[in-house]
């Protein structure tokens, strides 16, 4: 097996890239990768790393706050509950040699999850041949953790916004919920909240000087300042709200330098694109952006409507005043 090669400032709390072989591939950036023979296991072991990065993950507890620590009737905990880790195994084109990456992802109503395009490419030389979500991972040992296959072929994808939606088998969202969507504006200076597994590692949540940077581009990009790493690709940011208002994508940020920033894509840009989110969002009343006029997202053959299966998550939203509360009060 080729060495993994880490592409990331030493010191940054940034998604960093952890790859074998297809470090060049800018598909898998993002993502932390495993040795492929270890798809289905809940420890994903980082060989051959130039770094200990397991251990930078641990000594940073206040950037990542275990989900395991949290009471299982915390609102904070219910929230993490449809928050998984999506594991894919991708083939190169060009030489049959296979990869595993690790990713985040969320469950949707109606038998989906989100996450992002580069995790589920479908252009460029990496194919998914095989991926699934791991729910209730939140300790090392993967105890009480339940694995569910996803179709590696998305239902719906935009390579330019940087989402998937994909079919996940044996209804999970039956035990652990479904997250919300929202398509409401993400001003500068929000406070949130993002529930993740960085480096494939145990679910934790970013909330230490967790917020969206006061200056913005145009556009569909959300620039912010909370801590993730190689693994995070996908994750849902979280506001007062407990609704999804982004999906974080890309790392960037530099401990080093205030005016640098991670990358989400704003949810009201993926909600004005996909047909199947913009109904999951309209049925759980919560805000949907206008769709723009012929720019449709991509899809991998006719997907059934979500109106009917976007029933309310299993477990009950914690309350906006609390959640603003827990934001704020830290």
């Amino acid at each position: 097996m080729v060495p993994i090669r880490r592409r990331c400032r030493p010191a940054t709390a940034a998604a960093c890239l952890l790859l074998a072989p297809f470090a060049a591939d800018s598909v898998l950036a993002q993502t932390v990768g495993f040795d492929p023979a270890d798809y289905g296991r809940a420890q994903l072991p980082l060989r051959q790393t130039t770094g200990d990065a397991a251990a930078y993950v641990d000594q940073n507890k206040g950037a990542f706050e275990p989900i395991s620590e949290l009471d299982p009737k915390d609102g904070l905990a219910a929230l993490a509950r449809p928050i998984g880790r999506v594991d894919i195994v991708l083939r190169n084109a060009r030489t049959g040699q296979q990869v595993g990456a690790s990713c985040t992802g969320a469950l949707l109503p109606g038998d989906y999850v989100l996450t992002n395009h580069h995790c589920l490419p479908q252009s460029g030389d990496l194919t998914p041949v095989k991926a699934s979500i791991l729910m209730d991972y939140l300790t090392l040992d993967g105890k009480g953790a339940r694995r569910f296959e996803i179709d590696p072929k998305p239902v719906e994808f935009d390579a330019r916004l940087d989402y998937a939606l994909a079919r996940v088998a044996g209804n999970p969202s039956a035990a652990y919920g479904a997250v919300r969507l929202s398509g409401e504006a993400v001003p500068g200076n929000r406070s949130m909240l993002v529930i993740h597994h960085p480096l494939g590692r145990p679910k934790v949540m970013s909330r230490f000087r967790c917020f969206a940077m006061k200056d913005q581009a145009e556009g569909p990009d959300l620039r912010h300042r909370c801590d993730t790493l190689g693994g995070s690709s996908g994750s849902l940011m979280f506001d007062a709200s407990v609704a999804g208002i982004a999906l974080h994508k890309e790392g960037g940020l530099d401990p080093k330098d205030p005016s640098s920033f991670n990358k989400a894509t704003r949810l009201s840009a993926i909600l004005g694109r996909s047909r199947i989110l913009s109904e999951i969002a309209a049925a759980q009343g919560r805000p949907v952006a206008a769709s723009s006029a012929g720019d449709a997202p991509s899809k991998a053959g006719a997907a059934p409507t979500a109106k009917s299966a976007a029933s309310p998550p299993a477990d009950g939203p914690l309350d906006p005043a609390s959640m603003n509360a827990i934001l704020r009060g830290r």
